[in-house]
């Protein structure tokens, strides 16, 4: 189902005492996603199989039929929430979720039956690594459950939960808080009908009374969940009096596998539609204008803000493309920018998929005369995933075509990749520029300490 980043349980051994391992093979088929721990005489995981959301199953070490579904013990049937990742401790197993784009931690013992919520410090969500249930998580520690926790207005902290206890013990507190601050939570509804979540936050004395300064941030790509959590760089935005607009948009899992595949390959433009959907929704009513509103996003998000410019210039006052791949047609021609095209967007090598990808490559769209929003294109020197020609042709493109007068910039960083080893004195200086870009176009201006 997702292809070879899925992990599954190839193969199993015994650990002899003389430390020769003799392999034998296990589930050997990728039916879909089994990421889980090892759990006594069973592999005990999430899958999706059957169950768009998750679901806990057991499979026992001495099944003759792994590949067979049918054959694996339902622990924990799907729900409403989306199950994340597992994480064992002692005899019981803790499963994190998303409800509503919000996460839950559920206690389980090892037969599935219920042992409770492990109470969170608030509406947040626990850390995870991307594409959680792509990935195999480490078991936790034998008597307690170790988790990184952050809100809209808090970052992260340390925080440990012992089985039966009926409180959580804080290791170690969030770093930085925004003090009277509002987070509210919004649904829109996109072209096809489907209710898309959002979430604003803002200064509790900037009150919604009249447009105001809004900035988007979203991603809606690869099955990954657009966690609600801490906004890190957004928070100077937030501090500065814009509304933060955190969106969760088709393409990514916080609602599971369809979710996903609403907004991936032929669905693809669903997600665009999302976004489109959400700004509007935000515009009519009275949240902000199009003369002040941005978005921006990274790598696949990234890619929304150079479509957004160029589908739905009325909409939007900048866009900051960061990382992205904008020429999605000349990304099918070198080796990663072909994997994320057939996994994401379309079949390369199929002439009608590659011309229904035409109609939404950004630079594709393209076209002479329209007035443009403001823009600024970031990208790294060494990126291997999106390299740093796509932002400078599609700045380039767009610096011809349009007959506004608002600024084109594209600034490729010198020894920087694709973002997440980027040091920290580099990665200060790329956000504090594209926010000072946003800010100074939205006509803001920090807030005097």
């Amino acid at each position: 189902m997702y292809g070879l980043q899925t992990p599954i349980p190839f193969a199993v051994a015994p650990i002899a005492e003389s430390g020769e391992l003799v392999w034998k093979p296990f589930v050997t088929e990728r039916i879909g996603s089994l990421a889980g721990h090892l759990v006594g005489d069973a592999w005990i995981a999430i899958t999706d199989v059957g169950a768009p959301r998750g679901r806990l199953v057991s499979i026992a070490l001495d099944n003759a039929t792994l590949n067979d579904p049918s054959t694996w013990a339902e622990l924990v049937g799907e729900s409403d929430a989306v199950m994340r990742f597992l994480t064992p401790v002692g005899d019981e197993l803790y499963v994190a979720d998303l409800v509503d784009t919000y996460s839950q931690v559920r206690v389980f013992d090892r037969t599935g039956a219920a042992r409770g919520l492990v109470p969170l410090p608030g509406r947040g969500s626990v850390a995870e690594l991307p594409f959680a249930m792509m990935n195999l998580f480490p078991p936790g520690r034998p008597d307690e459950f170790l988790f990184s926790f952050s809100t809209f207005t808090a970052s992260p902290g340390c925080f440990s939960h012992r089985p039966g206890a009926t409180g959580v013990e804080m290791l170690s507190g969030p770093a930085v808080t925004l003090p009277g601050t509002v987070v509210e939570d919004g649904w829109a509804t996109s072209a096809d009908g489907t209710r898309i979540p959002y979430h604003l936050v803002r200064r509790r004395d900037v009150l919604l009374n009249r447009p105001r300064p809004a900035l988007i941030y979203g991603y809606g790509g690869y099955n990954a969940a657009w966690l609600p959590a801490y906004p890190r760089e957004m928070a100077a935005f937030v501090d500065s009096g814009g509304v933060y607009v955190h969106v969760h948009l088709r393409g990514g899992s916080e609602f599971g596998r369809e979710w996903w595949e609403q907004g991936r390959r032929k669905n693809k433009t669903n997600g665009y539609a999302d976004l489109y959907a959400i700004a509007e929704d935000l515009i009519a009513t009275g949240v902000t204008g199009p003369d002040v509103l941005a978005v921006t996003g990274a790598s696949n998000g990234g890619t929304l803000a150079g479509i957004a410019a160029v589908q739905r210039p009325d909409l939007f006052a900048v866009t900051v493309p960061r990382v992205p791949h904008l020429d999605l047609i000349g990304a099918c021609g070198d080796g990663y920018g072909r994997y994320t095209v057939n996994l994401e967007l379309a079949d390369a090598d199929d002439p009608d998929e590659v011309r229904r990808l035409a109609g939404f490559s950004p630079y594709h769209l393209v076209k002479e005369g329209i007035v443009y929003p403001a823009v600024f294109v970031d990208a790294g020197d060494t990126d291997p995933r999106c390299p740093p020609w796509h932002a400078r042709k599609y700045a380039a493109r767009m610096q011809a075509a349009t007959s506004g007068d608002a600024p084109i910039l594209v600034h490729v960083w010198r020894n920087v990749g694709h973002g997440w080893a980027t040091d920290a004195e580099t990665a200060l200086t790329e956000h504090t520029e594209w926010l000072a870009f946003t800010m100074k176009i939205l006509g803001m201006r920090p807030r005097e300490v």
